[in-house]
């Protein structure tokens, strides 16, 4: 998916100030930046559920010209939180993205969504009595109903996920971003925004940073995790270590300031 010199305004403010962005299928793309660097913004304004001036194309097709119908069975999209004001059951918030997909008719799709972010079981019980990190998963698991198969016809199926590790736990961290990658290695594409950026460096493929609504780096976790972007970024200086073998980078935040390695 593309976007080329995408503008978002908010009232009068300027958010997005004419941002081009790319991701491939078979890779997990990460946005990272500080708060308000319009992160999320961007994810709204690629899923349509922000106004922008520029073009944003899927699979070679503008967003613009397709139906939601036709979007549906293209892309699935979780959001930073969902609010559900009705008594639904696990499996009931499941179908919800299964009735927008391709697989309607398999009755075994929700709860082998639900297996999937570790939630076996679940089905039955009420959302509204989950804790918020196990909302979050049934979310999760909502949205890959929708998107079953990575890729159909040849043709490739995104995952739109904003913050989708937020109020989990580490273990359920992993769970999740292994879904991702899982997704993008079937054939997939995975768009994801992150905050943390050691979860960032081990699962992502490409990393975009954004700061004050425009993109300030694209690359590689290695090429983009350093520590001259935390402090032309995050306004703070970081040491940014290499895992061992595999030079994955990593951060100390406890050598904030201090000299160290880059």
């Amino acid at each position: 998916m593309q976007a080329k010199d995408i503008r978002v305004k908010i009232g009068r403010k300027e958010i997005l100030h004419g941002v081009n962005f790319r991701a491939e299928p078979g890779k997990v793309t990460a946005i990272i930046g500080p708060n308000g660097s319009g992160k999320s913004t961007l994810l709204k304004a690629m899923t349509g559920e922000h106004d922008y001036t520029g073009e944003i194309t899927l699979n070679g097709q503008d967003v613009r010209a397709l139906k939601p119908w036709q979007l549906a069975p293209l892309r699935a999209v979780l959001p930073q939180a969902a609010t559900v004001a009705f008594p639904y059951t696990v499996t009931e918030i499941v179908r919800m993205g299964q009735m927008g997909g391709l697989s309607v008719e398999d009755p075994t799709l929700p709860a082998r969504a639900l297996a999937r972010v570790d939630l076996a079981g679940f089905g039955p019980r009420f959302y509204s009595d989950l804790s918020g990190g196990e909302q979050q998963r049934v979310q999760l698991a909502r949205v890959l109903a929708q998107v079953w198969e990575p890729a159909d016809d040849g043709q490739p199926r995104w995952l739109f996920l904003d913050e989708p590790v937020a109020s989990l736990d580490i273990a359920h961290q992993f769970t999740v971003l292994d879904v991702a990658r899982d997704f993008a290695l079937a054939g997939g594409g995975v768009v994801v925004v992150m905050h943390d950026l050691n979860l960032t460096a081990m699962f992502a493929d490409k990393v975009t940073a954004m700061h004050q609504g425009r993109i300030a780096a694209s690359g590689s976790p290695a090429d983009t995790i350093t520590r001259g972007l935390l402090e032309d970024v995050y306004g703070c200086s970081i040491d940014v270590s290499r895992a061992p073998g595999k030079g994955v980078p990593f951060l100390l935040p406890q050598m904030r300031g201090e000299t160290g390695v880059t």
